[in-house]
């Protein structure tokens, strides 16, 4: 079930270095990672489950890095894994607040690229970032609260949203 609630961005933040101080260790130095997702943006809603973005260099690197986040304890999705990005959690099974989702991603991808200007976009745009949280909360009073629904309901949302995203690059 998805519960929505103000994200308290700053504990938020604190945990995303956490987490990265901990990922570095295990990755190493160079190895790209950013916060990204809802937890990244101040003011919306959202599960308090922290997204961070690990990229690749190349596919034999993201083979490499994908094993020392299983060893290291992470969980690997066996249903959102393609050659070039691989979902992990912190919990095996439902997860919530608090928890770490990873997403491993080759890094000259469309895929990679989505996630980083989603989110400066709506760091860059706070009415985008409202409405994108509004729209949310909508699908919830809508009665969308069984997780894989709502990812999926949202997901056309996030596309159109990608799409404006990429749009004011070229403005």
């Amino acid at each position: 079930m998805v519960e929505l609630k103000s994200q308290d961005y700053r504990k938020n933040k604190e945990l995303y270095f956490e987490t990265e101080k901990d990922l570095r260790k295990i990755l190493g130095e160079f190895v790209p990672i950013d916060h990204v997702g809802s937890t990244a943006i101040p003011g919306i809603v959202g599960k308090n489950i922290i997204d961070i973005l690990i990229g690749a260099n190349t596919e034999q690197e993201f083979v490499a890095l994908r094993q020392k986040l299983i060893d290291a304890g992470y969980f690997a999705s066996v249903n959102s894994k393609t050659d070039i990005y691989q979902f992990f959690a912190s919990k095996q099974g439902e997860t919530g607040e608090g928890d770490i989702h990873l997403h491993l991603v080759v890094i000259d991808t469309e895929r990679y690229k989505e996630f980083l200007v989603l989110r400066d976009y709506l760091l860059a745009n706070l009415e985008e970032a409202v409405a994108y949280s509004e729209h949310k909360k909508e699908l919830l009073s809508q009665g969308i609260s069984d997780r894989k629904l709502y990812r999926a309901t949202k997901s056309k949302y996030v596309t159109e949203l990608i799409a404006r995203a990429k749009g004011s690059l070229t403005k």
